[in-house]
């Protein structure tokens, strides 16, 4: 087996950008004077990886009623390195959960379809990082029935990758796959918020001045800082290092200049945990490693929308961070 990091595959994409249906969104109502204004509310949730002890936590503390018509929105990276995916992409699902695809739900992905390719024997794939195997390798399609030889394979992504579409049924699949790369939530115009009226929802970040339909998807899962394009003011490069600032500072500077900006939120910056800017929250704050999961809660009041952070410890058994791998040596799934 070769360790030689391959280039990064962004899984088939079914729906590119999707727009959160009017009916999810908070609303103001008054049901009575004995009980005051009631509304729905969105509860925005980071990075999960698999953590559904903490996700079932928060949303126990978040008070989340979805009987009430509370509507639960992931961040991405819902699944992977942690101990139950499966669990958590069934809660999303018997919750009616909305939700973007983060890096590691495109590995899962692109595992699964890769196991089922090379004839579908996910221990085969798990066992090669076992094997001493060093030799080049090239891709199979021996077809339905046929033995598969570890030889043959050339693995894209790590143990763990595999371990986690081998534990996803074929419906949870298909819920991932499904799943837009930006969410759209189009706040009413005619009702104050302290987020603004564009609300975005994109895994890792967005390119200032790139309209929403020209984001290039790879970045869009894996952004994490911007570089000035050279002797282009007002052009960035997406990068995947963290750099000397995230994205998110240039963006809220690029949206001060808009009559109508655009608040993102996003998640897989685990490293610079919660973030909150003028236009740009994070909502990765490590949950995997043992810190918090955090959720935006979006409400409506009579003075208009309004919203908190709410976080919830760790209560999973956290992942031991891994060292940096070399950059030859990459995976998928250690980025």
């Amino acid at each position: 087996m070769t360790n030689k990091k391959p280039s990064d595959k962004v899984f088939p994409i079914t729906t590119f950008i999707s727009d959160l249906p009017t009916n999810l969104i908070p609303q103001p109502s008054f049901s009575s004077l004995e009980n005051g204004p009631q509304s729905r509310r969105l509860v925005i949730v980071g990075d999960i990886h698999g953590m559904r002890k903490s996700l079932e936590n928060l949303l126990k503390k978040v008070g989340f009623d979805k009987a009430k018509g509370d509507h639960l929105i992931l961040t991405g990276d819902i699944t992977n390195k942690g101990p139950d995916s499966s669990g958590v992409v069934d809660l999303a699902i018997k919750l009616g959960a909305s939700a973007v695809r983060g890096n590691h739900d495109n590995a899962v992905l692109d595992a699964a379809a890769e196991v089922a390719t090379n004839g579908g024997d996910f221990e085969l794939f798990k066992n090669l990082f076992g094997t001493s195997n060093t030799s080049e390798h090239t891709t199979l399609s021996e077809g339905p029935g046929k033995t598969v030889s570890a030889a043959n394979i050339k693995t894209r992504h790590g143990p763990t990758t595999y371990n986690t579409a081998s534990q996803l049924s074929a419906h949870q699949i298909e819920w991932l796959a499904a799943l837009p790369l930006i969410l759209r939530i189009q706040l009413p115009q005619d009702i104050p918020s302290s987020l603004g009226n564009n609300l975005v929802v994109a895994h890792a970040g967005l390119v200032p001045g790139v309209p929403l339909e020209e984001q290039e998807p790879h970045s869009v899962l894996h952004m994490r800082s911007l570089t000035r394009k050279l002797g282009q003011e007002d052009e960035f490069t997406p990068d995947e290092s963290f750099g000397e600032e995230g994205w998110a500072a240039e963006w809220d500077r690029w949206q001060e200049k808009l009559a109508s900006p655009t608040t993102v939120v996003f998640g897989h910056d685990a490293k610079r945990r919660l973030q909150l800017g003028t236009y740009t929250i994070g909502l990765d704050t490590a949950c995997l490693y043992g810190h918090q999961l955090s959720a935006l809660v979006i409400s409506v009041t009579d003075a208009g929308f309004e919203h908190q952070i709410i976080q919830m410890d760790c209560a999973d058994t956290p992942v031991v961070p891994t060292a940096p791998a070399k950059e030859d040596d990459k995976t998928t799934v250690d980025k």
